[in-house]
């Protein structure tokens, strides 16, 4: 039987491999301690957010991050929450935005590179971004609540204890 000839067609999409790398990543360990945002998903970036972060970014360089399925910039000459507002503006998936520092913080260092070609695998330590790559994950601007069933729970522990200490 004949061999039939393949050919492979680009895709605007992000490649298999790529959901495959993209669907281990930890995007809670944002690549520095300095004020900045990024999105990035399980399937990758698509095309038309790397367009949105080169326009919000400004003049701070857009870096790639956690094996290409995510991209950052830090906040320079804006805030956090300028950055995740003109994300949004442009239709980015609140979901998929991942940000340090609180929404009021600019970024304390200037970028590194201005050629916004940096990359990095997203594990601590193997990043070329600016200050405190020491403290990594910290300062993250979602943040988790306490639910009232933890603390209706919490109150009837305490309760309990009480009331069998008298006893």
């Amino acid at each position: 039987m004949a061999s039939v000839p393949t050919t492979s067609i680009a895709s605007a999409s992000p490649s298999a491999s790529a959901n495959a790398a993209c669907a281990t990543q930890n995007f809670s360990e944002f690549p520095t301690a300095d004020s900045g945002c990024a999105v990035g998903s399980r399937q990758g970036i698509p095309s038309s957010y790397k367009d949105t972060l080169q326009k919000c970014c400004k003049s701070a360089p857009v870096e790639s991050w956690a094996d290409d399925c995510a991209a950052y910039c830090l906040a320079v000459d804006q805030t956090v929450a300028d950055l995740v507002k003109c994300f949004q503006d442009d239709k980015v998936n609140p979901s998929e935005i991942f940000c340090s520092g609180n929404n009021t913080a600019t970024a304390t260092g200037k970028p590194s590179s201005s050629s916004g070609s940096g990359s990095s695998s997203g594990r601590p330590g193997e990043t070329g971004g600016s200050q405190g790559d020491a403290q990594q994950g910290q300062n993250m601007a979602s943040v988790q609540g306490v639910s009232k069933a933890g603390l209706g729970v919490v109150a009837m522990v305490f309760t309990s204890a009480l009331f069998g200490a008298m006893l």
